[in-house]
């Protein structure tokens, strides 16, 4: 288990790239909507980069499982399913659950095939 730096450093480059990118985005414009989506896509693969095709089907089943249930969650609360509701706290949820898995695969480099 074993870090590889230079490729740890990459990843930071290209997360404070975006982080400056977004902060520009933000006084630019006024349309903010999207930054979770595309925070999360980079994050995503980010995670690939790290955890390879075979262990990155886990998390990913899990994010499918995560919308789900929140699908449920909301047609049973609500009695219907309204995307107009259901995309801001998909994407909040989504970006919140890959930062997780972003940080916790960094330190997974190498993992051996099963």
């Amino acid at each position: 288990m074993l870090i590889d730096f230079r490729q740890l450093l990459i990843e930071l480059l290209i997360v404070i790239i975006l982080w400056v990118l977004t902060v520009l985005w933000r006084r630019l414009s006024r349309r903010r909507r999207w930054l979770r989506v595309v925070w999360t896509l980079v994050l995503w693969l980010l995670i690939l980069w790290n955890l390879d095709v075979y262990w990155v089907a886990y998390p990913i089943a899990l994010w499918m499982i995560w919308a789900l249930a929140l699908i449920a969650l909301q047609s049973v609360h609500n009695h219907e399913f309204l995307y107009r509701r259901y995309w801001p706290v998909f994407w909040r949820l989504s970006l919140f659950y890959a930062l997780v898995v972003f940080a916790g695969s960094l330190f997974c480099n190498g993992l051996p095939l099963v």
